[in-house]
């Protein structure tokens, strides 16, 4: 029973991740033909003023949110009944409107100062005005977004992501490739294809939307939600502030290619996207159940598995991938090639990132978010230090190390705190059987010239699949599972 019970909970969350990931397959398979315009059609300096950019965002993002849309998933999912859940949207995002209205005045305000401290120049001064633009559409976006993700609305979720994209794209294509207008381009088209899903949203807006702001429920959600700033602030900074060190350490060129690179962990980024949109509102309802527990230590063991065969593949085809002609124009202009080097670094930090976001159950369940502070703190301080110490060492893998290091270091300071408060028996010998074999794999093609390579590699991965499998891997119960939904 118990076991029928931890199935059944997985194939659920397995169905929302999979109409997410179709979703973001989708998109990303745009984004993917972002990479030929961008980087056949904007030179190194200019991709990175706009990575520069895009990291600033990152970072100021937060703070037209501050947590807001946190709590108000986390209340939505809980509240006793619809017109409830309708307040706390409603409070929610008629405060978003008013605080984005104020934060957005102020970097109009200084926007030269800002410009002066990214680049160097006022020159791009007006590319923080297409930005101010984006950062309060995106934040009255996101809140829209989770009431999809909240009523398990995944399709619904899906066919706007792949639309915004797709209208990005063509912008893209248009702004980039044929008026030649650089970056000014890309954020233009990013204002566009956002406003324009702000309004294919106003029908949902609408429907839970009341005129009225209530100060109880917001006390709540900053209650919830604040201590939620200092720790996205500070994964933004992971994620964003390496950029800043290599144009500091290497110049704007570097960070042009940096950033060019860090694209290709699409592939297990758009995966760890998925799970991650199916994951919060999963656990919450899940949490309630008899096998909860077991249920969550079986989503780790397979998200390890998954995420390691996706880590081989792409090491295995990168190269070969940023190569690849269509029509004429390389996945990757030339001058990026270098670029493929982070890639191992960078996969292992998104890898990390997603058993933090495993870990982090019981620090939702018992709220103990102020926790998060502290983890994600000690993250970003690690980060800093190691930029500063690694990157005029090994240059850009030392950025993307060094990302991978703080994202390991939070993942397991999180699992201490959750199993403090909500202690999960995770199957480890397990998780170390993948990654010891994933380890032995990489290994043997990274540091040995093998022959015919294209093939020899196809059959590794194959040869991967099969030691698990005949290794005693899988038990019996799991292979009688899987084998019954491939007949269904």
């Amino acid at each position: 029973m118990a076991s029928s019970s931890v199935f059944q909970s997985l194939l659920r969350l397995t169905k929302h991740s999979t109409i997410y990931g179709i979703g973001h397959v989708l998109s990303k398979s745009f984004v993917v033909l972002l990479l030929p315009i961008h980087t056949n059609f904007i030179n190194k300096f200019e991709y990175g003023i706009a990575t520069q950019l895009f990291s600033f965002l990152a970072i100021v993002g937060v703070f037209y949110s501050y947590g807001l849309n946190s709590a108000f998933i986390q209340f939505y999912i809980q509240g006793k009944n619809q017109k409830e859940k309708d307040k706390f949207f409603s409070t929610a995002f008629l405060t978003t409107v008013l605080t984005s209205l104020v934060f957005s005045v102020l970097l109009f305000l200084l926007k030269d100062n800002i410009s002066e401290l990214l680049f160097g120049s006022v020159i791009y001064s007006y590319l923080l005005i297409y930005s101010i633009g984006i950062l309060a559409v995106d934040a009255l976006v996101i809140l829209a977004f989770n009431i999809l993700r909240a009523d398990e609305m995944s399709w619904s979720f899906t066919f706007l992501s792949v639309a915004n994209v797709a209208l990005n794209l063509i912008l893209n294509v248009l702004f980039v490739a044929y008026y030649s207008w650089g970056v000014k381009g890309i954020f233009l088209a990013n204002l566009i294809s956002s406003s324009v899903l702000l309004l294919m949203l106003i029908p949902v807006i609408l429907k839970h939307l009341y005129i009225k702001i209530n100060f109880q429920k917001l006390k709540r959600m900053l209650k919830f939600g604040l201590p939620f700033v200092p720790a996205i602030i500070s994964i933004a900074l992971i994620n964003s502030i390496d950029r800043f060190y290599i144009k500091s350490f290497l110049g704007m060129e570097a960070a042009g290619t940096y950033g060019a690179g860090y694209k290709l962990g699409l592939i297990v980024r758009l995966f760890i996207n998925a799970f991650q949109f199916a994951w919060l509102p999963f656990f919450m309802a899940t949490a309630k159940e008899e096998f909860a527990k077991e249920i969550f230590s079986k989503i780790l063991t397979y998200f390890a598995l998954i995420c390691s065969f996706i880590f081989l593949a792409v090491t295995m085809y990168v190269d070969k991938i940023v190569r690849l002609n269509i029509f004429g124009f390389t996945i990757f202009g030339e001058e990026y090639w270098g670029s493929t080097q982070i890639v191992p670094a960078v996969l292992i930090a998104y890898i990390a990132y997603g058993f933090y976001l495993n870990f982090m159950v019981g620090i939702y369940i018992k709220e103990k978010t102020k926790y998060l502070i502290l983890i994600t703190g000690i993250g970003a301080l690690i980060n800093v230090i190691g930029n500063i110490v690694l990157i005029p060492v090994i240059e850009l893998i030392g950025a993307a190390v060094t990302t991978a290091i703080s994202y390991i270091c939070m993942a397991m300071m999180i699992y201490f705190f959750s199993q403090k408060y909500y202690p999960i028996k995770y199957e480890f010998l397990r998780i170390i059987k993948i990654i010891a074999l994933s380890a032995m794999i990489f290994v043997s093609y990274s540091c040995f010239n093998l022959p015919y390579s294209t093939i020899t590699k196809l059959l590794l991965l194959i040869l991967y699949l099969f030691i698990l499998y005949f290794s005693g891997f899988f038990s019996q119960v799991e292979i009688n599972r899987i084998k019954g939904l491939l007949k269904k």
